[in-house]
């Protein structure tokens, strides 16, 4: 194991036993006891602690996967696995995606389609990512990456509810851990070893990133991260929402697959350089930098669906709030703007974003640097 876990309540054993020592569960954060409702279900997906108990102690006390050592695979029916076109950087992390909709009297309650915003997801909606580390980020192998944590998101009668799980490699299991904390690791990245510190978040911040006016919202599966092409076993492809559409599971979203909306996957050299650029803007920045979330003062905008790229979307914008000053967007001037170069830096009091990494995405640093640099040339300066 190349990553080392802090937390004492996470030691394999005592100092000096032996190797074959039991293992001692972490305790619980919460209480001395598990919820009862934790605890009373007869197999299959526990929808009774999903929806009413407090936060189980255990992961596996949801029923959310059939081998609960495993949390990379095979969710429980309905659930499914889920990708996005982009993703939220942290630190080279792997994420396994699960969605996991309701059924009543057998059926699976749909999710409504909407064009910009999530999903409409019915309550008793679970999503699932599961964070893994690699020791190298060429090698895609489960043996050469270290489950980190788990996240659940719930859609509850009163809304959505945010639950860190910490993952216990030798229980195989994950563990609420609602304090945070932060997990030294060495990932090699293009042949270079970097030190990380993996943050995970507490059970309060997951709000400041799921915030809309307030609200807790998902932030990745809106219908243009969502659409994307999979392949299938018969060497074909399926569009990922049609797929949905086709087995209950979505709708209301457009027959034809040409209109609905999308936001490449930014590595994909073969789009648009301001479409890449735009959609790595929104799936790491827009959930903050919107009208409803939690940087709106900063007046900057990144929403993909924003079509102009103009004051709000940065250009000429001062950047609020930061000591280092400069414009947000200098176009023409991409090693001036102040957008990628926070994005660049590491420390706490001037990395964006402010959370969920400790290291720099250095290619998509040079992506938004090489979109400023082709935008006509304009004199912040002068205005």
């Amino acid at each position: 194991m190349r990553v080392i876990l802090l937390s004492a309540c996470l030691l394999l054993c005592a100092c000096g036993g032996p190797s074959d020592a039991p293992v001692q569960e972490p305790d619980y954060e919460l209480g001395d006891q598990n919820p009862a409702g934790c605890e009373q279900h007869s197999g299959g997906i526990n929808t009774t602690a999903l929806l009413t108990s407090q936060p189980c102690l255990r992961l596996s006390d949801y029923g959310l996967f059939t081998d609960p050592g495993e949390p990379r695979a095979n969710p429980v029916a309905p659930g499914i696995a889920y990708s996005l076109n982009s993703t939220l950087f942290s630190d080279h992390a792997r994420k396994y995606r699960y969605l996991f909709l309701p059924e009543t009297q057998g059926q699976v309650e749909p999710a409504t389609y909407t064009e910009e915003g999530p999903l409409n997801f019915p309550v008793g909606t679970v999503l699932v990512k599961v964070f893994a580390l690699p020791t190298d980020t060429a090698i895609s192998h489960w043996d050469s990456e270290d489950i980190i944590e788990v996240r659940l998101l719930i859609h509850r009668a009163d809304g959505w509810l945010g639950l860190p799980y910490r993952w216990h490699p030798d229980l195989k299991d994950g563990y609420f851990h609602g304090g945070g904390d932060t997990v030294p690791a060495v990932i090699r990245h293009e042949g270079i070893d970097i030190d990380v510190s993996y943050s995970m978040p507490t059970y309060a911040s997951c709000r400041t990133c799921h915030n809309d006016d307030g609200h807790m919202i998902p932030i990745g599966p809106k219908a243009r991260h969502l659409n994307k092409w999979l392949a299938t076993d018969d060497g074909g492809s399926i569009n990922q929402l049609a797929d949905w559409a086709a087995r209950g599971l979505l709708r209301g979203a457009p027959q034809d697959t040409g209109h609905l909306p999308l936001a490449p996957d930014w590595r994909n050299a073969e789009a648009r350089l301001q479409d890449r650029a735009k959609a790595y803007l929104d799936i790491n920045c827009a959930h903050c930098h919107s009208d409803t979330g939690a940087a709106s003062l900063s007046g900057l905008r990144l929403e993909y669906n924003r079509a102009s790229i103009d004051y709000t979307h940065g250009v000429c914008n001062s950047a609020h709030g930061w000591r280092g000053g400069g414009f947000d967007i200098w176009p023409g001037r991409g090693d001036d703007s102040s957008l990628p170069l926070r994005m660049e830096l590491n420390g706490a009091p001037d990395r964006m974003p402010p959370l969920g990494r400790s290291i720099a995405d250095d290619e998509a640093v040079a992506l938004i640097r090489a979109w400023i640099n082709t935008l006509p040339p304009q004199d912040c300066s002068s205005g």
